[in-house]
């Protein structure tokens, strides 16, 4: 019996935090049946049974508010999806629906509506996504990665508890990091990510900022986590650099990486955000500007205030700008320190914990 279905995929921003937080379930009631729902084309669908995980897919396409035909298709996906979702909760006994948001998981959550199952939400997001917002007004609870965005669901059902992350995450060694990737103690490591699919936007400038790199910190290595698409158009980049550069289209092993880095320069996404904070990283963030509600800007503005990373909005992305800023914080060890210690204080590492509790309580499971 499936006592707990949870709901993500798409992205890893969707779908990490969701397997961090079947992780703490499983510690906190080990006997609870837990089954991960998504899409059958999306990452979830290699990663959940990878890591262990009962799956079954359900269908789900894309919508964009501003393409009309995706919501009309999207929709009626999302409803033949739910029909199979509806099945899966009666014939498992599913007590409790958990989801981080996105279009994959808007299947399973018409499904619990229907069927009368609790919904637990989980909001990353300082600005919630479409799915989120509509099903938000059914969840018995919804626990938020920050205050701000428990404004945009009904009161008494909002619980900050912070993104959740994988413990795996919180606990990589910086020395067994840089023997995996092949970089030298005494390299200044750059960590380019951008997300489980790469970011265009972000490959280009740094194609443009290798060379100044190179004139600017010479002893400067780069870990380049491109996306799966692009890595073979890049590998002669990668190997003509004049710095040492590792190309590596997708990481499973992102806790390496992170213990590894001096600075990172990644999107601003929500489960990016919440491992840098939680793992004290400085950084560069390039917020995605299409994102719905541009709630990677509003992610990346609060790091920002506070210290702890420097935000280059994509418009004004250059190669010689962000040679610039990597150089800037290359040669400046203090600032780097303060910049990490800031977001360590930012950084919620009991989030996934505190979620897994939310939804035991949900469910009359009293956690140890």
């Amino acid at each position: 019996m499936d006592a707990v279905v949870i709901a993500a995929g798409g992205t890893g921003g969707h779908l990490y935090p969701a397997l961090a937080v079947a992780a703490e379930l499983k510690g906190l009631a080990p006997g609870l049946g837990v089954r991960f729902t998504g899409s059958a084309a999306g990452l979830e669908a290699r990663v959940v049974p990878a890591e262990g995980w009962a799956f079954t897919p359900l269908k789900s396409s894309a919508w964009h508010r501003g393409r009309p035909l995706t919501m009309i298709t999207g929709g009626a996906r999302a409803l033949a999806g739910s029909w199979r979702g509806f099945r899966l909760f009666r014939a498992t006994g599913t007590r409790v629906v958990f989801s981080t948001g996105g279009f994959t998981s808007a299947p399973a959550l018409l499904a619990a509506t229907l069927a009368r199952v609790p919904i637990v939400l989980h909001e990353p997001n300082r600005q919630p996504g479409v799915v989120n917002r509509i099903f938000g007004k059914v969840a018995s609870r919804v626990t938020v990665g920050d205050g701000e965005a428990g404004r945009f669901f009904p009161r008494g059902r909002v619980r900050v508890t912070g993104v959740p992350v994988r413990r795996s995450v919180l606990e990589g060694d910086r020395v067994r990091g840089r023997l995996s990737l092949g970089i030298e103690n005494g390299a200044f490591m750059v960590l380019v990510l951008g997300g489980s699919q790469g970011a265009g936007a972000i490959n280009r400038a740094l194609i443009d900022a290798l060379p100044a790199l190179w004139a600017a910190a010479p002893a400067s290595s780069v870990v380049w986590l491109c996306g799966r698409a692009a890595e073979t158009a890049l590998a002669s980049v990668a190997r003509s650099a004049a710095v040492p550069v590792r190309l590596i289209g997708y990481l499973d092993d992102m806790a390496s990486a992170l213990a590894a880095a001096d600075l990172v320069v990644a999107r601003a996404g929500a489960s990016t955000v919440a491992e840098l904070t939680a793992t004290g990283r400085p950084s560069i963030l390039v917020p995605y500007p299409h994102a719905a509600a541009d709630h990677q800007t509003r992610n990346a503005e609060a790091l920002v205030a506070a210290g702890a990373a420097i935000m280059i909005p994509e418009p004004e992305l250059d190669g010689l700008r962000l040679a610039r800023a990597i150089a800037s914080l290359a040669g400046n060890e203090a600032r780097r320190a303060l910049m990490g210690r800031r977001a360590a204080e930012l950084g919620r590492p009991d989030a996934a914990r505190a979620v897994a509790r939310e939804i035991l309580e949900t469910i009359g499971e009293v956690p140890a």
